[in-house]
């Protein structure tokens, strides 16, 4: 016989550490002889003797440390549904837009390509831009009649200097945070408790902010770019993420416990083999008290998060998007860049655009020719639509259009310059854009955090699954049905095969089941072709999941694996107390 193996078990025995058993101080290992691989698979007509054993240890407010290499071994799902905060990146966002447009020009030509389009669009000006090609471009002849150069009369449209920047950065922020962090799923719903407002467990997140997740402190921000990356339709803009690791080993998690820290014995028909079934998601109702203050408290928590580096990118369409050219569908007229995604370069700017234009006030600029002759009016009215006027026959004035697609079409040429003078121009759909934020500074609330982390798993049963499962990881092989029995003292000597769920499957790293739950027929039937169920799912110490069925010396039933195998399960007579003996007799 193989050597026997210490079975882990509870909190301290899953990670090595003491246990602690009411007011008991030191508990004698439990040592469960190793079972052994099972002969393979049994041949049709073949039978074979397995013996399950009903074991126990009940571990009463035991308490366990989990520091960040504990709760890396969680899957990565339960960590980043663990919300613990909405940040709000306005200010983090303004500060490097700020950084970005005030960077030398040996600087900026050490930026990447799509970074250098993100500065030309903060360096915008109306003595910068190229007019061809866009609505305005009618307008040079007009500027050049009079003596004027066209900058000056596009800044005159946005009364702003020359040199000013076109689009303020507090605007460019704004619709960023809006419309491109606004859109995508993650940024819009979280996962949080069920109650009576929150049916379905979905709670929005603050505008404008960043959900900060349990994972984000665990994992030092690196799943930002798959989180806020693509999801259904949209393409994701966080492209790369890294935290800044300070004080780890000073955080803990403590949480107490109470459970039956042994697997239950069952067998996986397939092989013959003697398996265990993880016993801590059935139990997951009374493991933790949450009427007891100190069922789970923090330590070591840093005053503030800090994301290192973070990367953000906006693609954009693949062609030119006109302006519109008509006051209807009002109020925004028709342009096709307000049918875009929001996170589409053109769709974002032509609402920095409109934005902008809320800045204008109602006016008209006239401009004379040197004769003192009026040439040409400008004018800007309070709904944003832009007209120019000619008086002589120096040239066609450009069409009317809301200032906003106007402007728009200006930024995207601009957008489109060649990264140095004399270069050439970039292709339409090859300039997207991006920006990093650098040491992003997030303050955190202790007690806060610890009251959304207790609030987020006192109602999410699955973590809280998953947490104690880690604790307790005492499953082995692959069982099909396990041996049971109950609590109740009126039921002290009743033996149950319960047949597992989804639930019960072993789990791999990232907490997906190792295999597929393809059970035809699960549960017990009376006969072979599995037409009569005798199990059901009635209510035993708070499990209404599991088909089981209480059984006895002398009994016959039937049961199919997930490979579609039928086998006759035979009770013999009880070799123990808390044991069980069955033969097993393969029939198809």
């Amino acid at each position: 016989m193989p050597a026997p193996r210490i079975l882990p078990f509870a909190l301290s025995l899953a990670l090595g550490l003491p246990l602690a058993l009411g007011a008991s101080s030191c508990v004698q290992a439990i040592e469960v002889p190793d079972e052994g691989p099972g002969p393979g698979e049994l041949p049709v007509g073949a039978t074979t003797q397995v013996e399950l054993r009903y074991l126990r240890l009940d571990v009463k407010n035991f308490e366990q440390a989990l520091d960040l290499a504990a709760l890396r071994k969680l899957p990565r799902k339960t960590l980043d549904e663990l919300w613990l905060l909405d940040f709000d990146m306005t200010s983090s966002v303004g500060f490097v837009l700020d950084e970005l447009a005030a960077l030398s020009p040996a600087e900026a030509d050490e930026l990447t390509p799509a970074a250098q389009n993100m500065r030309k669009l903060l360096s915008m000006t109306a003595d910068n831009v190229r007019l061809e090609g866009t609505k305005l471009e009618d307008m040079i002849a007009l500027a050049g009649a009079v003596g004027l150069p066209p900058a000056r009369v596009l800044a005159a449209l946005m009364q702003t200097g020359v040199t000013d920047n076109a689009i303020p950065f507090d605007v460019v922020a704004d619709v960023f945070l809006d419309l491109l962090l606004g859109s995508h799923p993650n940024a819009q719903q979280r996962k949080g408790p069920v109650d009576a407002a929150h049916p379905d467990g979905l709670y929005p997140i603050t505008p404008r902010s960043l959900p900060i997740t349990l994972g984000d402190v665990v994992y030092n921000f690196e799943s930002l770019p798959t989180r806020f990356g693509p999801v259904d339709e949209h393409p994701g803009f966080v492209i790369a993420a890294t935290g800044i690791t300070k004080g780890e080993d000073a955080f803990k998690m403590y949480v107490r416990v109470n459970l039956n820290a042994l697997p239950y014995k069952g067998v996986d028909l397939t092989s013959s083999y003697v398996a265990s079934v993880n016993s801590t998601d059935s139990q997951i109702a009374r493991v933790f008290d949450f009427d007891d203050p100190d069922w789970m408290r923090i330590e070591g928590l840093k005053d503030e998060l800090e994301i290192a580096e973070m990367t953000v990118r906006i693609l954009e369409n693949d062609d030119f998007i006109a302006g519109g050219s008509a006051r209807e569908p009002a109020p925004l007229g028709n342009s096709p860049a307000w049918d875009l995604p929001d996170w589409e370069f053109e769709r974002l700017i032509i609402e920095m655009a409109r934005k902008r234009t809320e800045l204008i006030g109602d006016h008209c600029d006239a401009y004379e020719l040197g004769t003192g002759v009026n040439a040409f009016e400008a004018c800007v009215d309070g709904t944003g639509w832009t007209e120019m006027t000619t008086f002589t026959d120096i040239g066609n004035p450009p069409p009317p259009a809301y200032f906003w697609d106007v402007l728009a079409e200006v930024a995207q040429v601009r957008l489109h310059d060649p990264i140095s003078p004399g270069g050439t121009p970039i292709p339409e759909g090859e300039a997207d854009v991006e920006f990093t934020l650098k040491n992003i500074k997030i303050p955190l609330d202790e007690p806060a955090i610890l009251a959304g982390i207790k609030g987020n798993l006192s109602a999410n049963p699955q973590a809280l699954a998953d947490i104690t499962e880690l604790l307790n990881d005492n499953s082995d092989g692959d069982a099909d049905f396990y041996y049971y029995r109950p609590d109740d003292a009126a039921a002290d000597d009743d033996d149950y095969l319960y047949f597992i769920t989804a639930d019960d499957l072993r789990v791999d790293a990232e907490g997906e089941p190792v295999r597929p739950y393809s059970y035809a027929h699960p549960g017990f039937y009376a006969d072979a072709g599995l037409a009569e169920k005798l199990s059901d799912t009635a209510e035993i110490d708070g499990d209404t999941t599991h088909e089981k069925l209480k059984v006895s010396p002398g009994q016959t039933v039937y049961v199919e694996d997930d490979a579609g195998h039928v086998f006759k399960v035979e009770v013999g007579e009880k070799p123990a107390r808390s044991s069980l003996s069955l033969a097993l007799t393969r029939v198809r």
